[in-house]
């Protein structure tokens, strides 16, 4: 099949979800860009509802906007907006009735997204429990385990039933040279690095360690893992695992901070043609495990980062990854994100794993994507340092 026979395959089967229907964004990211999407597949229109308290400019007979104004951490954000949709206030419930009286309308959620419904109406991307489970990245290790593949070592602690000279003693025996990384999880979500921390002397894990305990149920402890953060996707189809090119995870260092800055993701890296191989095969058997296991479908992350000795993996995000941004700009022609919903909700996306992973591995591949940004503070000078300045070549 062609090229403009795969899209046009791909955009007959998409208008057949979405072509005729209103369509409530219940969070999420890109929003405008997926009204557009929506649009052009035909849907009737959209209300997008955000987590930020602004409104784009928009075409009110194609989409109506209402912002919630939820802002902070991703968790904080995510756990805000499922609280809102789940009871919500009298604004937002008439917006919901004025704009679907019928409640007929579908409903795409956030790529977070755990909640079932929408005032009735079905949430079409709803995450399964034991999906959500996944992620957790104090159980992960048992799925290397079961795969046989390569890890490094690490140990998990009760947050609440541990003591600090527990982690910490850990924390030596695992140290290699680099220090260790400390991973907290539950209840709380574990995104963009929010309860992650890089260990090193014993005052700062103390640190950390009142930090986490707070938060989270366990911490897991293992070595830092020199090398590159590489992150690759796969997405579960009903006939096999298509699997992605990998992505940069732009992580800079911090010198005094326990803290990682998760920057953002770019494809401009490409890791030895032998890690390459051994991160999309390791994903092709994740996404295996995943469907045979908890009936998955759709996109997933395995996280890791690429070493001196190979490809180390550390995490699996069983959700649409924000790195997924680079293929969406890679081939702006394919709503991905919308295959995405399809393929969660069941429906036939008229393509299969092979020719979806050929598609979008080549269109990445060809061009490079980056998506860099980050939120930090600014910096106060409080006084004046001089510091002569040469240049040696441009």
């Amino acid at each position: 099949m062609t090229m403009d026979h795969q899209f046009r395959a791909l955009s007959e089967r998409l208008r057949g979800l979405f072509g005729g229907r209103q369509v409530v964004l219940a969070g999420g990211t890109r929003l405008s860009r997926r009204v557009q999407e929506l649009h052009h597949l035909g849907a009737d229109r959209t209300l997008v509802i955000s987590t930020d308290d602004s409104a784009p400019l928009y075409d009110p007979q194609v989409a109506t906007w209402l912002t919630l104004g939820i802002s902070g951490l991703i968790a904080t954000e995510q756990m805000g907006l499922e609280e809102a949709l789940s009871s919500p206030a009298p604004e937002l419930a008439g917006a919901l009735r004025e704009f679907d009286p019928t409640g007929d309308a579908l409903v795409i959620g956030s790529h977070y997204m755990a909640l079932p419904e929408v005032g009735g109406r079905p949430v079409l991307n709803c995450r399964k429990r034991e999906w959500v489970a996944l992620e957790n990245k104090t159980t992960i290790d048992s799925l290397w385990r079961d795969l046989s593949v390569p890890h490094a070592p690490a140990a998990v602690f009760d947050a609440a039933g541990e003591s600090f000279s527990s982690l910490w003693e850990a924390s030596k025996l695992l140290d290699s040279g680099w220090g260790v990384v400390w991973s907290g999880d539950g209840p709380a979500i574990n995104g963009g690095a929010n309860f992650v921390r890089r260990v090193r002397t014993r005052s700062e894990a103390r640190r950390v360690f009142r930090h986490l305990a707070s938060k989270c149920d366990f911490i897991r402890v293992m070595p830092f893992l020199e090398g590159i953060p590489v992150s690759v996707h796969g997405i579960v189809f009903p006939d096999g695992t298509a699997v992605l090119r990998p992505i940069e995870m732009v992580v800079p260092r911090r010198t005094e901070s326990a803290r990682f800055l998760y920057a953002g993701c770019a494809s401009f890296y490409d890791p030895p043609a032998q890690i390459r191989d051994e991160m999309r095969n390791l994903a092709r058997r994740v996404g295996e495990q995943l469907r045979t296991t908890v009936g998955y479908r759709g996109t997933f992350t395995l996280d890791g980062v690429a070493t001196a000795d190979g490809f180390r993996p550390t995490e699996i995000n069983t959700r649409y990854g924000g790195a997924m941004t680079c293929f969406e700009d890679a081939l702006p022609q394919v709503p991905i994100a919308l295959v995405q919903v399809a393929l969660v909700a069941g429906h036939d996306i008229g393509i299969g794993s092979m020719e979806f992973e050929d598609m979008l591995v080549a269109a990445a591949d060809n061009n490079r994507i980056s998506t860099i940004g980050a939120n930090v503070k600014a910096v106060s000078p409080t006084h004046e340092v001089e510091r002569p300045i040469v240049w040696t070549e441009w």
